[in-house]
């Protein structure tokens, strides 16, 4: 089998996971990740998906564009490439999110403090309504590297901007924001109650 990433962009509708992943196994195809979002009534997909040896990349993007409309898919089809992470990229995970009145160039700013601190982003969420931004970002920051100072960096850029900005490590993420000890609080309560 031959690992290949397969990205998929449409306009949203029902049904188009059935259709793109119904087409890739009746290739012989095997879908093992996939991550998929609709922004602003657009579908997109990326996945990875193990084919037969003998399966060329042109006839998997067939098979994934007659699995719709004439036209409707755009489809990119490329193998896949193992990564491998540098020596010294041990990482920790913080979560960002900054919020305010909307304006040009606040995620280009965003990107380029992480970046000047060696920070990945690893997911990315933004959008705008009503005129607010809001963006969440998981982002890897190296272990050794000095948070205080990505933080301080990210606040300066925010207070610069305009932007409220919070980064935090997401296990206190987690902790404050997961409702999973607050309902079983709840449910503790109840108990006690009877």
């Amino acid at each position: 089998m031959i690992n290949y990433v397969v990205t998929v962009m449409a306009i949203d509708r029902v049904g188009i996971i059935r259709d793109v992943s119904r087409a890739l196994s009746n290739s012989g195809g095997n879908i093992t990740n996939v991550s998929q979002t609709v922004m602003r009534g657009y579908f997109t997909l990326i996945f990875s998906v193990q084919m037969p040896d003998d399966t060329p990349q042109l006839a998997i993007r067939q098979a994934v564009e007659r699995s719709g409309d004439v036209g409707e898919f755009e489809v990119n089809v490329r193998p896949f490439v193992e990564t491998h992470a540098p020596a010294n990229t041990e990482c920790e995970r913080y979560m960002l999110s900054i919020t305010g009145n909307d304006k040009p160039g606040v995620i280009a700013e965003a990107a380029d403090v992480l970046a000047s601190h060696g920070t990945n982003i690893d997911d990315l969420y933004a959008y705008v309504t009503h005129e607010r931004f809001l963006m969440l970002a998981h982002v890897s920051v190296p272990i050794g590297t000095d948070v205080e100072s990505v933080q301080t960096s990210l606040e300066e850029m925010g207070k610069d901007m305009g932007f409220l900005v919070h980064f935090q490590h997401e296990n206190i993420f987690r902790a404050t924001s997961d409702v999973a000890p607050v309902n079983q609080l709840d449910s503790s309560a109840r108990q006690v109650s009877k």
